[in-house]
C-alpha cells in the first residue's frame, strides 16, 4: 500500500505544500473530491438518453493539480517565476488573454493550463523546462475528459489520488491513472489504490476498474497491474489517453464499458467459484496420489500398458490430468456456472478497443498441442545397448520441422500400431510402417485460398505460419529407419510437438479420405501485425502518416482480412481528412465558377462525415480488407493491401497497409519457431474448412 502522506509528492522528489498558494479568483481550491456539475439528463432534458447517460464516474489523476512552481525543480522554478514575472512579451500575450495583471506565478501557470491555445508563453517554457509544458498539457487533457463526461453521463466525480479514498461504492467506472507518482516510481500508487476500490464493503460486481495512461508502453504492463491489485479480467479495462482525446472516442468507450458492465458479474462469480474449486480439487488430487500405492502403479503397468508398450508416466499424466479436470469442473457449483456462462451473448457492438488478450492465444495453443514432448529416442524401458535401443518411440501427432523451418513432417499411423514393448512379448519390428505426411509452412499473409489440409498457427519470430499438408506424397518409413530418414532430411529431432487426440484423429480421418467424418472444430481468427502509411489525395497523392507494427493489427479468418481499427487509427484518420477538408477549402476558394457547385458538395459530404460521432464510432467495428490492391471505400477514405492501388483522381484518404516481408525479434535466432509459442489472438488449430 502507498504510504500515507500529508502533501503530495513534487515532481522534483520532495513534498508538495500542504497548504497550496493562492489562485486566480475563478480557480477552486483542490479538496479531496470534486463533484460533478449537475447531472448530464438535468442540464439538457432534450437531450437523447444514451445507454451510459445513467453512468456515474470517478476519475483518479494527479494532473487534476495544475502545474505550480513548487511541484519543479528549484532552478527552473526560479527561471519561470522570472519568466513569468518581467519578460514583456510574455506579459503582453497573458494580458490579451484576460490573466489579471496582479496575478502571481501559479496563478497565471494555472490561467495557462486551464487555456487550449498554442500560446507563445507556453513555448518559452519548455525552453526553461520539459515538466511545466507537459503538466500543462495533462491538465488540459484532464479538463477535457472531465467537461467531455460531465456532457454525457450522469455523474463525475474526481478525487486526489494523494489522500485516501473516499467510499466509492456506487459508481459505476473508476478511470485510475497509472502514473501517479511519475514513472520513475512505476504504478505502486495506482496499484494501492485500486486494490483499497477493490476492498471496499459493498463493492458492485459490475463496477470496472479503467487504466488510463498517456504512455503507450503501460499497455503491456496491464496484466501485472491486474494481478497485483487482485482484479478479476471482467471488472478491468485499459484505455490509452490518446484514445480519449476527442468527444467521439469518449462516447465510443463509453458504450463498450457499458455494454461489457452487464456481464462482469457472471464472470467474477465463476472467477471466485473456480478459486475454490481448484483449491478443493488440489486437496482431493493430492489425496488420492497419495492413496496410490506400488502395487496399484504395478497393476496399471501390468495389466494394461506392459504388453502394448506405452510408457507409466505417460498414462498417469493423463489418468490424473483427466481426473483434475473432472475433480475441478464436473461438480454442482462449476455445472451452475458453466450454465451462466452458457447463457451470456455477446453479439453486436465491439465490447473493447484492443485486440484480445495474449491468454487466449495460450488457451488455444494448449487446446491443440501438446508442448515440448521432447526428443525422439527409444522406448523409456529399453536398455541402452539392447535390441530394442535403436527403435524410436512415436505416436499419431507428432510434428516435426526442419532446422530452417522450411518443411515439415506429422506422424499420421495410428498409435496401436506404433506400439511396441522392449520385450519378447510384443517386441518392436523394423518394417512396422511409419506412415509420415509432409508440409509446408508458409506465412498466414502469403497463404494463397482457404487450403483443405491445414494447421494454423506455426509462429516464426512475430510472423504467423500455416502447414499445409500435403497428402498426395506421404510416405512410408519402416520404424527402424525412420530416425535416419528424419535426420538424412533434416528435421529437428531434438524436440517435437504432439496434436492432442481430437485434432491429430482429424487429421488422420481426412488423411484416411473418409466420407463420414468428425465436424472439424472452428478455427479460430488469427491476429498478426503490419505497418500502415496514411495518404491524402487531393487530387496528388501525400503521405501525411505512418503507424508502426504496434499500431497496425489485421485478422485472417475463413479466407478473409479484417483490419482491426483502433481509436487510435480512427483517430489518424480524422486528422487525415481535416487536413483534407482544408485543402477542398483551398482549392474551393480558388475554384472557377464552373467547378465551385462539385467541390462544395465534396466539401459540405466530407464536414459531414468528420461531425458525425456515429460514423467515427461505428468505424471501431473493424473493416473487411479487399485483396491485395483492390481499394476498400468507406465514406471519405480508402482502405487497401500493399502499395499497388490507383489514385483515380478521387480527393479522399487512403489507409495502406503494409505487411512486412519478413519480421526480426529483439531476441531469438532462426531456430526460435514453436508451433505454441504465444501471439495475442493467434490460436492453432487444424482444420479443413
Amino acid at each position: 500500500m502507498a504510504k500515507t502522506i500529508k502533501g503530495r509528492p513534487t515532481r522534483s522528489g520532495g513534498e508538495e505544500q500542504e497548504n497550496p498558494p493562492e489562485r486566480v479568483a475563478a480557480a477552486v481550491a483542490e479538496p479531496a473530491v470534486l463533484p460533478s456539475k449537475e447531472p448530464a439528463a438535468e442540464q439538457d432534458p432534450q437531450r437523447v438518453q444514451e445507454p451510459w447517460a445513467a453512468l456515474r464516474v470517478v476519475i483518479i489523476d494527479d494532473a487534476m493539480h495544475p502545474p505550480r512552481l513548487d511541484r519543479l525543480a528549484e532552478g527552473e522554478a526560479t527561471a519561470i517565476d522570472k519568466l513569468l514575472a518581467s519578460d514583456p512579451d510574455v506579459l503582453a500575450e497573458l494580458s490579451a488573454l484576460g490573466c489579471p495583471e496582479a496575478a502571481s506565478a501559479d496563478q497565471r501557470l494555472l490561467f495557462l493550463a486551464e487555456g487550449e491555445g498554442p500560446f507563445m508563453t507556453v513555448a518559452r517554457l519548455s525552453e526553461i523546462s520539459k515538466d511545466a509544458p507537459r503538466m500543462i498539457e495533462e491538465h488540459r487533457s484532464f479538463l477535457r475528459l472531465k467537461a467531455a463526461l460531465e456532457s454525457e453521463v450522469n455523474n463525475v466525480t474526481v478525487c486526489d489520488p494523494y489522500i485516501a479514498m473516499p467510499d466509492l461504492t456506487g459508481y459505476h467506472l473508476v478511470l485510475l491513472d497509472y502514473y501517479l507518482d511519475g514513472s520513475a516510481h512505476g504504478g505502486e500508487r495506482a496499484i494501492a489504490i485500486a486494490d483499497t476500490i477493490r476492498l471496499q464493503p459493498g463493492r458492485g460486481g459490475d463496477q470496472q476498474i479503467v487504466l488510463m495512461s498517456s504512455i503507450e508502453t503501460v499497455r503491456e504492463l496491464r496484466g501485472e497491474f491486474r494481478e497485483r491489485s487482485n482484479l478479476t479480467g471482467s471488472a478491468f479495462a485499459f484505455v490509452g489517453k490518446p484514445d480519449l482525446n476527442e468527444r467521439w472516442k469518449i462516447k465510443a468507450h463509453l458504450g463498450m464499458l457499458e455494454r461489457a458492465r452487464p456481464y462482469a458479474p457472471a464472470f467474477t462469480s465463476y472467477r471466485s467459484k473456480l478459486e475454490e474449486a481448484l483449491s478443493r480439487a488440489k486437496s482431493q488430487l493430492l489425496s488420492l496420489v497419495d492413496d496410490l500405492d506400488i502395487g496399484d502403479y504395478a497393476f496399471l503397468q501390468g495389466r494394461a500398458l506392459m504388453k502394448d508398450g506405452h510408457p507409466l508416466g505417460d498414462y498417469i499424466f493423463w489418468l490424473l490430468s483427466s481426473q483434475l479436470t473432472a475433480l475441478t469442473f464436473e461438480h454442482g457449483d462449476m455445472r451452475e456456472r458453466q450454465r451462466e456462462l452458457d447463457e451470456l451473448e455477446f453479439v453486436g457492438e465491439p465490447f473493447a478497443a484492443t485486440e484480445p488478450s495474449i491468454v487466449v492465444a495460450n488457451m488455444l495453443h494448449s487446446a491443440l498441442v501438446s508442448r515440448d514432448v521432447g526428443p525422439l529416442g527409444p522406448h523409456p524401458r529399453a536398455r541402452a545397448g539392447s535390441e530394442y535401443a535403436d527403435f524410436p518411440l512415436v505416436q499419431l501427432g507428432d510434428v516435426f520441422l526442419d532446422k530452417d523451418r522450411t518443411k515439415a513432417v506429422v506422424v499420421m499411423s495410428a498409435d496401436c500400431d506404433l506400439a511396441f514393448s522392449p520385450m519378447s512379448d510384443r517386441a518392436p519390428d523394423g518394417e512396422t510402417p511409419t506412415m509420415l505426411v509432409p508440409g509446408k509452412p508458409v506465412k498466414l499473409k502469403d497463404a494463397a485460398g482457404d487450403t483443405e489440409h491445414r494447421t494454423d498457427g506455426l509462429l516464426h519470430r512475430d510472423e504467423v505460419y500455416r502447414i499445409v499438408w500435403d497428402f498426395g506424397k506421404y510416405r512410408s518409413v519402416g520404424l527402424g529407419e525412420l530416425t535416419k530418414w528424419l535426420e538424412d532430411r533434416g528435421f529437428d529431432i531434438s524436440n517435437r510437438d504432439r496434436l492432442r487426440p481430437l485434432f491429430a484423429l482429424k487429421l488422420q480421418q481426412e488423411f484416411g479420405a473418409h466420407l463420414l467424418r468428425v465436424g472439424p472444430p472452428l478455427l479460430p481468427p488469427t491476429t498478426t501485425a503490419a505497418t500502415g502509411r496514411i495518404f491524402v489525395c487531393g487530387p496528388e497523392r501525400e503521405e501525411v502518416r505512418q503507424l508502426g507494427l504496434k499500431e497496425v493489427m489485421i485478422t485472417r479468418f475463413k479466407g478473409g482480412v479484417t483490419l482491426r481499427v483502433t481509436p487510435n487509427i480512427a483517430g489518424a484518420l480524422k486528422s487525415a481528412c481535416e487536413d483534407l477538408l482544408r485543402r477542398l477549402g483551398k482549392q474551393l476558394a480558388d475554384a472557377k465558377a464552373k467547378d465551385v457547385q462539385a467541390l462544395q458538395k465534396k466539401v459540405d459530404a466530407l464536414s459531414a462525415h468528420i461531425e458525425n460521432d456515429a460514423f467515427w464510432i461505428e468505424l471501431l467495428r473493424n473493416v473487411e480488407l479487399n485483396p491485395k490492391g483492390n481499394e476498400r471505400p468507406q465514406g471519405p477514405f480508402g482502405f487497401v493491401l500493399g502499395p499497388d492501388w490507383q489514385d483515380g483522381g478521387k480527393p479522399r484518404v487512403v489507409l495502406q497497409i503494409d505487411e512486412p516481408v519478413s519480421m526480426t525479434a529483439e531476441n531469438g535466432t532462426e531456430d526460435d519457431i514453436t508451433l505454441i509459442a504465444p501471439l495475442p489472438e493467434v490460436a492453432a488449430v487444424s482444420g479443413a474448412g
